[in-house]
């Protein structure tokens, strides 16, 4: 079995569910700003919407540790071996992590496990610029340019995640208020408010994953 092509549809699946699910999320979102819809419809919707979301959760989880075991069978990644092994544990270990506090969301647990996942966001953006950085100024940790291109604009990606997570964070609370206590002009504003001001993340995003997908197929010469 030709392992390298086995990870290079894992990879393009990834993206795929990535970038697929993220269109299928905010386009659910539109739905449920909508006022004209019943209690029932728009709770229906956001359970929908809550379910997509772990789509592209995973897949941003999967798409670095994929990415390094392409890099490895191409010989341009110092992480090998044991260490590539690590990597896998630490992403389900992650993933389990966000599990957990999406599931005890808005209890005391949920919101430090949700602390916990934030300050590896911060740390793992930081990381990859670093090591992007170096490798495009220095040729190491990894050798090919358009590798450590590539780890650049997945930080970035990361960071319009970020974006979206601080634009939307109020939503879920706001939609509960309706839910609880009825749809008032002001909170289906701010909930007409926060959908749009999540927009311009959501298509940043997006044009990443697109610019990176890209890169790692064309594996320009910088």
């Amino acid at each position: 079995m030709d392992w390298q092509v086995f990870w290079i549809f894992i990879h393009v699946a990834l993206l795929v569910y990535w970038l697929g699910a993220d269109i299928s999320v905010f386009l659910t979102s539109l739905r449920v700003k909508n006022a004209n819809y019943s209690k029932e419809t728009r709770m229906a919707l956001v359970k929908v919407l809550n379910f997509v979301n772990w789509f592209p959760s995973g897949a941003n989880m999967f798409m670095l540790p994929v990415g390094l075991m392409l890099a490895d069978g191409l010989g341009h990644s110092p992480v090998t071996g044991w260490w590539l092994v690590l990597v896998w544990v630490a992403a389900f270990a992650w993933l389990r992590l966000i599990w957990v506090a999406g599931n005890k969301r808005g209890t005391p647990e949920g919101k430090r496990l949700s602390t916990i996942d934030l300050y590896l966001r911060y740390a793992l953006i930081a990381l990859l610029v670093v090591v992007g950085v170096m490798s495009l100024a220095t040729g190491e940790p990894f050798t090919a340019a358009w590798l450590a291109v590539k780890l650049l604009l997945f930080a970035y990606v990361l960071c319009m995640g970020l974006g979206i997570r601080f634009s939307f964070a109020n939503f879920g609370p706001t939609f509960g208020r309706i839910m609880a206590q009825g749809s008032t002009p002001e909170l289906e504003k701010e909930i007409t408010r926060l959908t749009y001001a999540v927009k311009p993340w959501v298509l940043l995003l997006w044009g990443g994953l697109v610019v990176m997908g890209y890169i790692g197929i064309a594996q320009p010469q910088f």
